[in-house]
C-alpha cells in the first residue's frame, strides 16, 4: 500500500477525491481512500491512502515497520509542523530498520521502505546534507508546471478582520476588472464556507438565483487541499 500524508485533514480527503476522480474510479471506490481523526473510507481493497501525519504517527506506535506499507510520501515537508519533522526523523530510522531485515532475510516478508519528501518550497539541502536521515544523499526531481505573471500589492495597513477585508477584496475586483477566475487562500474550512455564504448573499439575486450563485463561488472559493505550484522538488 502506498501511504501519502497531508499536514491537515482537509487536504487528506480533498486530494483522496481528487486521485480517486483522475483515476476513474466510482465514489464508492476504496482502491483510493483516507484516514482521518473520526473518519476513515479505507477497506481491504485500498491501495493508496491519504491521511495526516498524525494518523501514521499513531500508526507507528503499533507497527513501527510499517509493514502495511511499501512507500511513504511525506507531502507539503516544507510546512515543518511538529508531526512532520518527528515522521520524518522516525521514518529515515524505519527505513534502515527494514533495509536490514531485508538483507538478512531476502525472500522474508520485510521489504525495503521507499520515502518520498515532496515540497515546493522546501530547502533540499536540509534533507539531502543531513548524513543522519540520509547516509548517502537520494536523488532530488525538480518537476516544473506552468508558470504565470504575478503582480503583488500590498494593504497599507494591517487589519485585524481578514475574512472580511478578503470579502471586499474580491467583491472591488469581481466589479471592477475584466472576467476571470479569483483565488482566495483562508486559513481553515470554516472560514472558507463562510466567505463562500456572503458571497453567495451578495450575488444571488444579480445572478438569476440561489443555485446559478453557488456554482460560480464554489469554483472561486473552495476548500482545496493542495494546488499545483510552479515548481515541485521531490527527495526520494
Amino acid at each position: 500500500m502506498i501511504a501519502v500524508t497531508q499536514p491537515r485533514r482537509v487536504a487528506a480527503v480533498s486530494l483522496a477525491t481528487r486521485v480517486k476522480s483522475e483515476l476513474n474510479l466510482p465514489a464508492h471506490s476504496g482502491i483510493v481512500a483516507h484516514q482521518i481523526r473520526y473518519s476513515s473510507t479505507t477497506s481491504s481493497e485500498t491501495a493508496i491512502k491519504f491521511m495526516t501525519d498524525g494518523v501514521l504517527l499513531r500508526e507507528l506506535a503499533s507497527d513501527f515497520l510499517l509493514s502495511a506499507y511499501s512507500v511513504v510520501v511525506v507531502d507539503e515537508a516544507h510546512e515543518r509542523g511538529v508531526n512532520t519533522d518527528v515522521l520524518i526523523g522516525v521514518l529515515s530510522r524505519v527505513s534502515k530498520l527494514r533495509e536490514k531485515k531485508w538483507r538478512e532475510e531476502p525472500t522474508g516478508p520485510v521489504k525495503p521502505l521507499r520515502i518520498v519528501i515532496m515540497s515546493a518550497t522546501l530547502r533540499v539541502d536540509d534533507f539531502t546534507a543531513n548524513s543522519t536521515l540520509f547516509p548517502t544523499p537520494p536523488p532530488v526531481i525538480h518537476i516544473s508546471a506552468r508558470q504565470h505573471p504575478v503582480t503583488v500589492h500590498f494593504s497599507r495597513k494591517t487589519v485585524s478582520d481578514y475574512v472580511t477585508e478578503a470579502y471586499k477584496k474580491v467583491c472591488k475586483i469581481h466589479a471592477r476588472l475584466p472576467p476571470g477566475g479569483i483565488l482566495v487562500f483562508m486559513t481553515g474550512q470554516s472560514e472558507i464556507m463562510g466567505l463562500c455564504r456572503k458571497l453567495e448573499a451578495k450575488y444571488a439575486k444579480k445572478k438569476g438565483g440561489q443555485k446559478h450563485a453557488r456554482q460560480s463561488v464554489t469554483r472561486q472559493v473552495k476548500p482545496e487541499g493542495q494546488l499545483c505550484p510552479p515548481v515541485r522538488q521531490t527527495v526520494s
